[in-house]
């Protein structure tokens, strides 16, 4: 079954398989979710019945949404002053009224404008013309009154909502790469339906018996619901010009441009739908999937949004592991306060590790600070392809150097049998290195070292990784905010080109590798060539260049002959 739209005056509803999630507005102006499983309709592939289902399930649906917030009321019955139930109640009879009127005037429409005048205008004007003629222009008339009609709605602001939730709620299935809603959303479903059921049954004029008239219609309509939904469909899947150009015709009737909160409530329904628990409608909790939709929004804005960082903000709050996040449906008002404030200074170019203190790096929580350079995700794949070597070959001794908060030393040790050593030349940075080793229970030896100086001549290891500063002194005053302001500029600066410590490293690392020993490193953009050239000029062997999540060239490892 494919994902569904359902849109309402205060939210949309998403229907995909067996799950339904309804995101809306409440009475307090707060976006709220509801979720349950639902069974699977097995008449969705059904050509013909799958228009009927689609149309029943609309209308029930925007039922379940007049009543879904009944009883709901935010404030407990001690707080409810009778000024409070007063106006509740006022409320209830002014909407009754309201309804009532529209129904009036629906009615009146209904008589008047598609029922006694084209019937007393063609009668006048054709009187004593082919019964069938007179039945096309009496089809015609109510067609064009009732599309008239439709784009006197559009205008009005009682219908912007619904409109601009639709379009939310079809950007959502269309991955918002187009600004229009598709032919086969549900409100042009129910205005072509409209159209074409009022002309046909027009046209066709059955005159039996009233009571026999209204169920032989009954039959056509349902008929024409089943039948609009596969030329909708089919216009759906057409590309040519003409095709939309006649779609558009109904199209803009049914959609306005949503607002940011429309957005939202949206994509509160398109992340509920990813989770596993039913979704319960408290107006005293906050629903998880509100705050991951806000999240996103404030970052993208920012243009710092990456999924894993919202999770990881959420989850560290949560003091939860982030496989356990779909698990959990609800958090407290005061827990969305703290993952709010965390997500603006988030926005605000402000690193994750800044936040809260730590990071998460191979599985070890790491701790940092401006005194060391913040490790990155990308040099988890120095510690993995590292470790694969150390395994293989059964390597016995481990040189990280320029070690900073310790995170690749500590990774290396807690997953293999080898001896470890760190060196940086900052003691600030040894000092996070070494409360980091305590915290995660790596017996590792530290040592204070300009690269390889205090390192006694005979002293060798099975391999060398580092992860050295590679940025050119020129480009730091270019880089992200959430670099140059936090990270220290020691941990960062590699020389005029970026390559001062891997020339440096590798004209000094033969001599303390054992023979065969590696040496890996971690280089930046546009490095790994030059690097690649620096270790075969020093007699480096079995050169090889590792690509990153983003295809970028980011580990350069050989061995010494």
């Amino acid at each position: 079954m494919k994902k569904f739209v359902f849109p309402f005056n205060n939210g949309v509803a998403l229907v995909k398989d067996d799950k339904l999630c309804l995101s809306f507005i409440d009475s307090d102006g707060h976006k709220q979710i509801c979720s349950e499983k639902i069974k699977s309709r097995k008449g969705w592939s059904i050509i013909f019945l799958r228009g009927l289902l689609y149309f029943f399930v609309g209308i029930f649906l925007y039922i379940k949404t007049l009543f879904l917030e009944e009883n709901k009321n935010s404030r407990s019955e001690e707080e409810q002053s009778r000024a409070y139930k007063r106006a509740q109640n006022l409320a209830y009879v002014s909407n009754f009224l309201l309804l009532f009127a529209f129904i009036l005037l629906a009615f009146l429409f209904g008589f008047i404008v598609l029922g006694f005048l084209p019937n007393y205008i063609v009668e006048k004007l054709l009187a004593g013309s082919n019964y069938y003629l007179q039945s096309l222009l009496v089809g015609l008339f109510r067609t064009v009154a009732i599309y008239l009609s439709f784009s006197f709605l559009r205008l009005s602001p009682f219908m912007h909502s619904l409109l601009r939730f639709n379009l939310s709620g079809q950007q959502l299935i269309s991955d918002n790469k187009t600004s229009k809603a598709s032919s086969l959303n549900f409100l042009n479903f129910l205005v072509n339906v409209c159209l074409i059921s009022t002309f046909v049954v027009s046209f066709i004029a059955i005159n039996v018996s009233w009571i026999a008239n209204f169920f032989i219609n009954l039959a056509i309509f349902l008929l024409l619901t089943g039948f609009v939904y596969e030329i909708l469909a089919l216009v759906e899947k057409s590309k040519t010009r003409l095709v939309g150009d006649f779609a558009f015709i109904t199209l803009w009737l049914v959609y306005l441009k949503p607002n940011i909160t429309q957005i939202e409530v949206g994509k509160v329904a398109q992340i509920e739908l990813e989770r596993n628990a039913d979704q319960k409608y408290e107006k005293e909790q906050v629903p998880l999937s509100r705050v991951f939709a806000e999240m996103e929004t404030k970052l993208k804005a920012a243009d710092r949004y990456e999924k894993s960082d919202a999770e990881w903000i959420v989850a560290t709050i949560l003091d939860v592991g982030r496989a356990q996040l779909k698990m959990i449906s609800n958090i407290s008002q005061e827990q969305e306060r703290k993952i709010m404030s965390a997500c603006l200074r988030r926005a605000k170019g402000e690193p994750l590790s800044s936040i809260f203190g730590f990071v998460d790096f191979y599985g070890n929580k790491i701790e940092v600070s401006k005194k060391v350079l913040s490790p990155r995700s990308e040099t988890e794949l120095l510690v993995e392809a590292a470790l694969k070597t150390i395994k293989k070959q059964k390597l016995q001794s481990v040189l990280d150097l320029c070690t900073g908060s310790g995170a690749i030393a500590i990774a290396i040790k807690k997953n293999c049998q080898a001896k470890v050593c760190g060196s940086d030349i900052s003691k600030a940075a040894l000092a996070v290195a070494q409360s980091n080793a305590q915290l995660n229970d790596a017996e590792i030896e530290f040592v204070h070292s300009d690269l390889f100086s205090a390192f006694k001549k005979g002293r060798k290891f099975d391999i060398i990784v580092s992860n050295p500063p590679y940025i050119r002194s020129d480009d730091i005053e270019k880089l992200d905010i959430e670099v140059k302001d936090y990270d220290p500029r020691i941990a960062l600066d590699g020389g005029a080109d970026g390559l001062d410590f891997y020339k440096k490293i590798i004209q000094n690392a033969k001599k303390h590798l054992s023979k065969g020993g590696y040496l890996f490193f971690e280089v930046g953009q546009g490095q790994a060539g030059d690097v690649s050239s620096f270790m075969k000029e020093s007699d480096f062997m079995d050169i090889k260049v590792l690509n990153d999540y983003n295809k970028i060239e980011r580990i350069v490892y050989g061995r010494i002959g």
